[in-house]
């Protein structure tokens, strides 16, 4: 089995990686760079026999449907095949559709996709993949055990501990994953100063005390951070409105209708929305309108008084403070505004954890921009920096 990180050894998103044998080759991801420069063009993703003729690849797998992964779905050529989570596939195509016309071909490509189960192993040539759904800021995200040449290899992708769903983790490593050879793990925070952890169950208590405090409570996040948005129209008390566009309520519903049998926390919760303006019995009651930085949104806060109104910032705070944001601006709008949120990816503690249960004998960083630094997270491994495009044997 070879592994080559086509990009992502030394920067965060942007991710390709593949792996292949003798027979098979699969990759796993096709994402757009990040970048806080509003001029910013992610760089084509150049893969031989994926992006062009030049070789052969089985298949693409997405393990969720963040940009930094799938961004650029449409230079896969289009007979091979793709592969995601069910539910993943179903929110690439409302987001999809919702971008218009210009996105016909995208949608073309996703109604195409395959999906996989949780839990269910899926064969490849020979490479057999087992995925795992596990926590991230994006609903329907996996980590995949993947098996070939006698070498079994824990590909984590995205993951958090401290989300809603952060207990699956522990559970699939002692229940469903004995010892592996290699763990290749995102490191996202390894960068980032160390601090407390701030949980999804502490965001919500913190909006039933704005609830208290605030007729009129904004949220300003991510349309597909839906974990985030059930946690939060949870805290609306009786006698107030949960409220969002009819976009928004088309992600919590299909969310609802895909897991609510697995979860009661992904049951409808109270949420209502709107076409064109908020209704009236929000205006009378208040409540929480889930809002995102546009004009139609901006006109809509302008009708309310500021006195009793709070946007509440729940994204991260790169958006905000980047050359050129409109954020700022937006946040002004009830002239309070607090920060409200927390990382989709584990800390470095997590990290830690993580790869200590899975017990490699080889570590791979990738999606990190300071792969460096997880020799000092793991001191008592074998970490193996990669750049991109290296080939190595597993």
């Amino acid at each position: 089995m070879k592994l080559c990180i086509h990009r992502g050894t030394h920067q965060i998103g942007g991710i390709a990686a593949e792996i292949s044998t003798a027979t098979t080759r699969i990759l796993i991801d096709m994402g757009d760079e990040l970048s806080l420069d509003p001029n910013f063009v992610s760089a084509p993703l150049n893969i031989p026999g994926v992006t062009d003729t030049d070789g052969c690849c089985d298949a693409v797998l997405f393990t969720h449907y963040h940009g930094d992964h799938t961004g650029q779905t449409l230079r896969i050529r289009p007979e091979i095949s793709l592969y995601a989570g069910a539910l993943a596939k179903e929110i690439m195509l409302i987001s999809a559709r919702h971008g218009g016309p210009k996105n016909d071909a995208l949608c073309q490509r996703m109604e195409g996709i395959q999906t996989f189960s949780p839990g269910k192993p899926l064969l490849i040539g020979d490479i057999q993949i087992t995925p795992f759904c596990i926590d991230h800021s994006a609903a329907d995200s996996y980590l995949f055990l993947i098996e070939a040449d006698g070498k079994r290899v824990l590909y984590t992708g995205d993951f958090r501990l401290h989300g809603v769903r952060g207990g699956t983790m522990d559970k699939i490593l002692d229940r469903r994953i004995d010892k592996v050879d290699v763990v290749i793990t995102e490191g996202t925070t390894v960068s980032r100063p160390n601090g407390d952890v701030v949980t999804e169950w502490d965001l919500q208590k913190r909006v039933k005390a704005y609830l208290k405090q605030y007729k009129y409570v904004f949220v300003l996040c991510a349309t597909t951070n839906l974990d985030r948005i059930f946690a939060l129209a949870r805290a609306v008390p009786y006698g107030k409105c949960s409220l969002c566009d009819e976009y928004q309520y088309s992600l919590v519903n299909t969310v609802s209708e895909h897991w609510s049998s697995i979860s009661t926390f992904y049951e409808m919760p109270k949420l209502n929305y709107f076409k064109q303006a908020p209704s009236k019995t929000f205006e009378r009651l208040g409540g929480l309108m889930f809002v995102r930085a546009n004009r139609q949104f901006e006109a809509m806060i302008r009708q309310f008084d500021p006195a009793q109104s709070i946007i509440l910032y729940s994204m991260w705070d790169g958006y905000r403070t980047k050359p050129g944001s409109t954020i700022p601006d937006f946040l002004a709008l009830t002239g309070t505004w607090e920060p409200l949120h927390t990382s989709g990816h584990a800390s470095p503690e997590d990290l830690r954890h993580v790869i200590e249960k899975a017990d490699p004998e080889i570590v791979i960083p990738m999606h990190t921009d300071a792969p460096q630094k997880m020799q000092a997270l793991c001191p008592n491994r074998k970490v193996v920096l990669l750049k991109d495009g290296e080939e190595l044997s597993l």
